[in-house]
């Protein structure tokens, strides 16, 4: 499982460096060779995911290791306007609404492959608004890891909370979400009052929050994670199921709802 997560955050290191380096060869004059450097990246990536996945890694905050990934995860979400549940600007014009468990691996796969991309290029532009829905259903822990998150919801910082718990996360129902390991990741939460997000956390207004996700979820015939509601701003939204949890079909569905909004 240590060999898991450090992958895990080697992946989305490796994959947003590469981002970054294709963009600067796309700027180029010569775009013939930009094409060219960017393809070379791409294999490079591959390379480096194949050479990771054959071993290496160390223990992660789960099994009792240093902590992984908080300053990319701080990086990320910096200077985003986040207001409880929310992420992005209220008047964006496409919405997006993610239920998960926050210990389903599957939720956990999307937040490393799609969400930095799609966070940068439509959160962080004001095209695309995210909202998390917290369903609290495989285990005791995930109703320890969602009242904390609802804490961290109510100090505005649900966010960098939730991406710090999959970059962490480890195998389900193992007893790893302990008192102790649900603090480390608030501390490494930037700005946020720990104390008071503990004691939120114990309010019954956590409970309340993920029996209101649970709601919502019925009433939209949500019954797995990860799943997707998605919509334009004003219009109604709908199940959206892509077909992988890359960013590539969430892009390709924003794209189309966007032409709609301009």
């Amino acid at each position: 499982m240590s060999d898991r997560r450090g992958r895990k955050l080697a992946t989305r290191e490796a994959r947003l460096a590469a981002e970054a380096r294709a963009r600067a060869q796309a700027r180029g004059r010569d775009r013939r060779r930009a094409l060219g450097g960017v393809l070379a990246v791409a294999i490079a990536v591959v390379v480096a995911a194949v050479a990771i996945s054959s071993g290496g890694g160390s223990a992660n905050a789960a099994s009792g290791g240093r902590l992984k990934g908080a300053a990319l995860s701080a990086a990320l979400f910096a200077g985003i306007p986040q207001h409880g549940n929310l992420l992005g600007r209220a008047s964006a014009p496409v919405r997006l609404v993610e239920f998960a468990d926050l210990q389903c691996p599957y939720c956990d796969e999307y937040t490393v492959q799609a969400l930095p991309t799609l966070v940068r290029d439509y959160v962080r532009t004001g095209e695309v608004s995210m909202r998390f829905e917290n369903l609290s259903f495989i285990g005791p822990g995930s109703v320890a890891a969602g009242r904390v998150a609802a804490a961290a919801a109510k100090h505005d910082r649900l966010w960098n909370f939730v991406d710090l718990m999959y970059l962490n996360q480890g195998e389900e129902n193992t007893g790893y979400v302990t008192p102790s390991y649900l603090r480390r990741l608030l501390e490494a939460v930037p700005g946020l009052n720990v104390a008071a997000a503990l004691r939120a956390s114990a309010a019954p207004a956590a409970d309340a929050a993920l029996a209101g996700a649970s709601d919502l979820a019925s009433r939209a015939g949500i019954d797995a994670t990860p799943s997707f509601l998605i919509g334009r701003a004003g219009g109604p939204l709908r199940q959206f199921a892509p077909s992988s949890l890359t960013a590539a079909p969430f892009a390709t569905t924003f794209a189309n709802l966007l032409k709609g909004s301009r």
